[in-house]
Order: C-alpha cells, then sequence, then structure tokens
C-alpha cells in the first residue's frame, strides 16, 4: 500500500477515526504490512503479545480453544489489549481466507498515544464497548 492509501484506509478504522490527517500519517509510518494464507494462527491465546493487527481485507476468527467467540473482517482489529499491558492474549486469531494486515508494534504505538492523547481517547472507548459487549453475552 502506498502511504495515501494507508491514510484513506485507516481513517476509516473505529479506532482512528476524529485523528486529523497528520495525525492519521504518523500512524501510517509505523504500520508494517503483512500477508497471511487461510488457516493460519496469527496470535495464540496466552502468548505474550507485543503488537496488534487491522484486517485491511480477508476473514479471521476468533476463538479461545475450539470455541468461535467471534469472527473479524476488513476495519476490524485485533491484539489491542496485550499491546497496552502485554499480558498474555485471550484469545487466538486464526485466517479463515487470505488475509492482508496492518502490524503495529507496541513501541511504536506508545509513541503514537503519547503523542497523540485523540487514539488515547479512541482506545479507551473501543475497549469500554468491547468490555461492554463481553459482560452482556456473559449474562
Amino acid at each position: 500500500m502506498l502511504p495515501v492509501d494507508k491514510i484513506a484506509f485507516l481513517q476509516n478504522v473505529p479506532l482512528f477515526v476524529g485523528m486529523t490527517s497528520q495525525e492519521l500519517m504518523d500512524v501510517a509510518e509505523i504500520v508494517k504490512e503483512i500477508n497471511y494464507p487461510p488457516d493460519t494462527t496469527i496470535i495464540r491465546e496466552d502468548d505474550i503479545g507485543d503488537h496488534m493487527f487491522i484486517l485491511v481485507e480477508g476473514e479471521v476468527i476468533v476463538h479461545r480453544g475450539n470455541v468461535q467467540i467471534g469472527k473479524l473482517r476488513s476495519r476490524e482489529f485485533f491484539g489491542e489489549i496485550s499491546i497496552i499491558d502485554r499480558g498474555p492474549r485471550s484469545a487466538s486469531v486464526t485466517t479463515r481466507s487470505n488475509c492482508q494486515l496492518l502490524q503495529i508494534d507496541q513501541r511504536d504505538f506508545w509513541q503514537i498515544l503519547l503523542a497523540h492523547n485523540g487514539l488515547a481517547i479512541s482506545m479507551v472507548k473501543v475497549l469500554a464497548q468491547r468490555l461492554r459487549q463481553m459482560l452482556a453475552t456473559a449474562v
């Protein structure tokens, strides 16, 4: 992807909505493009996480063991919890099709968070939404 394509894509990812063009340009500079074939486990439950992913194309399933707990498509992201606290992954993520992803490493992510508090606010909102969804389905 060209830098301009990354910026155009990122501005439609919920985590980055509302960021300025300059902020999006800074994010676009730190993302790494990665491709995975079908049936590839990208992250494993309980592994220590130091990066997150944004799905550009394709579909992945989120699962704990053999139990599917979610399905993600373009513009959705995963791995954001471990990138914040460097704790163990809460679930595994496996590709269902050929997938193109953008990877953000923890060190780069924290530099962006410190430089752009709008991203920090977006991250808190997204985590709160995911927690509410998880609690709603646990009842």
